[in-house]
């Protein structure tokens, strides 16, 4: 079961219907009767628009259908507005319009625009990929998995030579978490049986008279040995948490990108958090959010990743489902730029139970290696992603009997090209179902989600970039037996669809999968933010980017208006936002090779609803930087106090930036 990528559930293929001309008259007796009935429910139903889920008239706002799993936002503003049958089918949706333009939520604290992601524009740079097949030579080894006893045996399609050598976590000290180590080559012969102390290896088997030997690497997930003659039981069992995650996609990205799997999951009961708005620039706060609740400057104080165990010290939510009895994994691809290794120390030991890295570490060293985009794309005989969902699949299926907390998370197929999720778009699809078959779904809530959209690029400079880079995906599904249990978790997440989320309100959704049973009033709420709270609960329609605790620079609620870029007082704060970049990098330690900035080119500045504050875009040399920022005016000072973390910058800086060895200063040198 290893090598996950020969044993996916394939996708349905759709077969074109075959008309009968001797059945058109049947075909008409039916069509005729459903429209009647129809007519009939439609008359019932109209004194009654609650009834049939359609809103009252508005002269302020029409509504247009759409096909998804939840119930119309706007009608359902408070948890008494509907009462809820506890039914799970896909409905019939509204999408929020007011004067003509769409929204993902539409109420009075936030209008969050809803671009459209198949515009002209849009079209015109994105470029469809097919999925890349990385060795069409036939498999020498297929690892065999014993779903009876969680076993696996190395099976030699050939009459071949083979050896494995082990791979092993090898760092210690500041190297803890970069660096691994290969036992030497064992021989073996058919069928072996892998020991449980290897959990993961690369191969190497050699046909007779040939000297070219075929590499391939694979993981092995082990039962725990307090779990092998003692497996939970499944009435004691809490539901299974598996968080299953890819880097900078946007909602919109993903219809475009991913049709698939976007079809798929609004046609599998998957509820969608169209609201969900980031909460810091880039993926390690967005995912300390969720996975510690901090904010980033609380997450730097007080886990300290530029230490050694740092990280080991900080109160993941992992080690929360841990200390329930939980089985706890992590792995994540593209070893360079990983959450928790990029500029960081990164886990002195091993954070979860099963840990993807040292694999990682292993594969990109020793295998060949293929990018696209800059990005290793092919390791050896598979795309660099499936090693890590090959695993996630892996881990749930030989934990299905018992409780796992287990997060997969990859990078190298949509980081540096908006267009590359295209290729894994049916593959996505197959993992889950592929899930689904393995029973893994009847017991696991999954989310589905990314942590921020295009921060650059070509995507990121339309006029739609500034929401596209803020409001990454979300899908959220749960067990049927909760569905049953906790009906009104359910209807909150339906009428949550449209309302206003960020990263905190997962991470204590998170806590409150641990305690169901637990008061709303009794939850913890996230240190980063004392007012959000779990999407289990009703967010209040009238929310606000501050109290969901997101900083203005990051918030797509505020409609924007244009300045033109000649006015004087666009010139000045374009010129003293220059200058706040400048004493910010002159005042770190690390960054003194940094060349003072200077104003290039001012390309936008738009003023955020009725406020002083304004967005503006401008470049800066040299290395024509491009920066996005969020000041605000002070008419009587005619200045602008510039709060540093809410800059942004919009093009590629990697490789650009070696002058600092500051990791804050490295977007701005």
């Amino acid at each position: 079961m290893a090598n996950i990528k020969y044993e996916l559930v394939p996708n349905e293929e759709r077969e074109p219907s075959e008309t009968k001309p001797s059945n058109w008259i049947v075909k008409i007796f039916f069509l005729s009767l459903v429209l009647l009935t129809l007519a009939i429910y439609t008359l019932s139903s109209a004194d009654n628009p609650l009834k049939s889920g359609v809103a009252p008239d508005s002269s302020t706002e029409d509504q247009t259908e759409i096909s998804t799993t939840a119930n119309m936002d706007r009608v359902l503003k408070s948890s008494t507005s509907l009462p809820f049958t506890g039914e799970w089918r896909t409905e019939t949706l509204y999408a929020l319009e007011s004067n003509g333009k769409k929204y993902f939520v539409n109420s009075p604290q936030c209008q969050m625009g809803h671009p459209n992601p198949f515009a002209s524009n849009i079209q015109h740079i994105y470029k469809k990929h097919s999925y890349i097949v990385c060795d069409k030579s036939p498999d020498m080894i297929t690892v065999i998995f014993n779903q009876t006893d969680s076993t696996y045996r190395l099976h030699k399609n050939e009459n071949s030579t083979c050896c494995f050598k082990q791979i092993l976590r090898a760092g210690s000290s500041t190297n803890a978490d970069h660096q691994y180590k290969l036992r030497p080559c064992v021989e073996f012969q058919q069928d072996l049986l892998v020991p449980t102390e290897v959990t993961a290896m690369i191969t190497y088997c050699r046909p007779p008279f040939d000297k070219v030997s075929q590499k391939d690497a694979f993981s092995f997930v082990h039962p725990r040995k307090d779990r092998i003659n003692n497996p939970t039981s499944l009435h004691k069992r809490r539901p299974s948490v598996l968080l299953w995650g890819i880097d900078s996609i946007s909602r919109m990205t993903l219809e475009l990108t991913m049709p698939r799997m976007f079809e798929y999951l609004n046609s599998q009961h998957w509820f969608e958090l169209q609201g969900y708005n980031k909460m810091g620039d880039n993926t390690f706060p967005n995912l300390m959010a969720i996975l510690t609740g901090f904010n980033k400057t609380y997450a730097n104080a007080r886990c300290h990743p530029d230490k050694v165990r740092g990280l080991d010290a900080c109160p993941f939510i992992w080690k929360d489902f841990k200390d329930k009895g939980y089985t706890t994994a992590f792995a994540e691809d593209w070893s360079k730029f990983s959450t928790f290794d990029y500029s960081s120390r990164g886990f002195f030991n091993p954070p979860t139970d099963v840990y993807g890295r040292p694999l990682v570490l292993a594969v990109e060293k020793e295998l060949r290696m293929t990018q696209q985009g800059q990005m290793p794309y092919c390791l050896g005989r598979r795309p660099a992603s499936e090693y890590i969902y090959d695993l996630g699949v892996q881990f749930t299926k030989v934990n299905r009997n018992s409780s796992f907390f287990g997060m997969f998370w990859t990078n190298t197929f949509s980081h540096n090209d908006f267009s590359m999720p295209s290729a894994m778009d049916e593959r996505m699809v197959k993992y889950m179902r592929t899930l689904d078959k393995n029973g893994i779904m009847d017991n696991t809530i999954i989310i589905f989600f990314s942590d921020h959209g295009a921060r650059f690029g070509p995507l990121r400079k339309l006029d739609s970039g500034f929401v596209e880079e803020r409001l990454p995906f979300i899908y959220i599904r749960v067990p049927r037996w909760i569905r049953e249990k906790y009906p009104k978790l359910l209807r909150n997440l339906q009428v949550n669809r449209n309302r206003l989320a960020s990263p905190y309100d997962i991470h204590a959704t998170l806590r409150h999968i641990l305690e169901l049973d637990t008061p709303k009033d009794k939850l913890p709420r996230p240190e980063g933010c004392s007012t959000c709270h779990s999407v289990f609960e009703e967010v209040d329609w009238s929310r606000n980017c501050s109290q969901a605790g997101i900083e203005e620079h990051w918030c797509t609620c505020d409609s924007l208006s244009e300045v033109s870029t000649t006015d004087s007082r666009a010139r000045s704060m374009s010129t003293q936002l220059v200058e706040s970049i400048n004493k910010y990098v002159a005042s770190k330690k690390g960054a003194e090779r940094c060349r003072r900035l200077k104003l290039s080119r001012i390309f936008s500045v738009q003023k955020r609803g009725n406020s002083n504050r304004y967005l503006i875009q401008l470049s800066v040399q040299p290395g024509d930087a491009l920066f996005e920022a969020t000041v605000e005016w002070d008419t009587s000072a005619r200045r602008i106090p510039v709060q540093m973390p809410s800059i942004s910058r919009l093009n590629i800086y990697a490789g650009k930036s070696g002058c600092s060895s500051v990791k804050e200063t490295r977007k701005y040198c």
